[in-house]
């Protein structure tokens, strides 16, 4: 999940819905924690990283990701792409057939794009998601994020 000790330039995002459990020696721990962009519980359980569903989970993931919460923190994600390098960290193992790599196509495509912050329905639900750690409120109009305390005006 975690790169290693080595020095990597760039902004590291944890795209998991809760932090990894284990914690090792020599790891390097996320800048950002964006749970509003991971897959739902029920998807993740369907797929069950098997190799063979792989196709369906990224069609399915990608519809996941135009929901108004998910497409806030893919709008987030896209913003700190625009700053600089980004590194997104998982604890799905093997990488090649985690929801990272689906997330990294977007970014790479520019599909994205999509998602600019022009206004409309989707740009309603920003104050909905904490800047500080990417999970969406639990409550509608709450002014701290229950998670991290901070604050949850943009």
């Amino acid at each position: 999940m975690y790169a290693t000790s080595r020095r990597w330039s760039g902004t590291r995002v944890l795209v998991d819905r809760s932090l990894p459990l284990g914690r090792r020696s020599g790891i390097t721990y996320p800048d950002v924690w964006l749970a509003a962009v991971a897959p739902s519980a029920a998807l993740r359980r369907w797929y069950g990283v098997q190799e063979a569903r792989y196709p369906a989970f990224a069609r399915r993931y990608e519809r996941e990701l135009a929901e108004p919460v998910r497409a806030a923190g893919l709008r987030r994600l896209h913003g700190l792409a625009r700053g600089g390098p980004l590194i997104l960290q998982t604890a799905v193992t093997p990488l090649h057939l985690s929801h990272a790599r689906v997330l990294a196509g977007r970014l790479r495509t520019g599909a994205a794009d999509a998602f600019r912050e022009e206004g409309g329905e989707a740009a309603c639900w920003l104050d909905e998601v904490c800047p500080d750690c990417g999970r969406p409120a639990e409550y509608q109009g709450v002014a701290f994020c229950t998670y991290c305390h901070a604050s949850m005006a943009c």
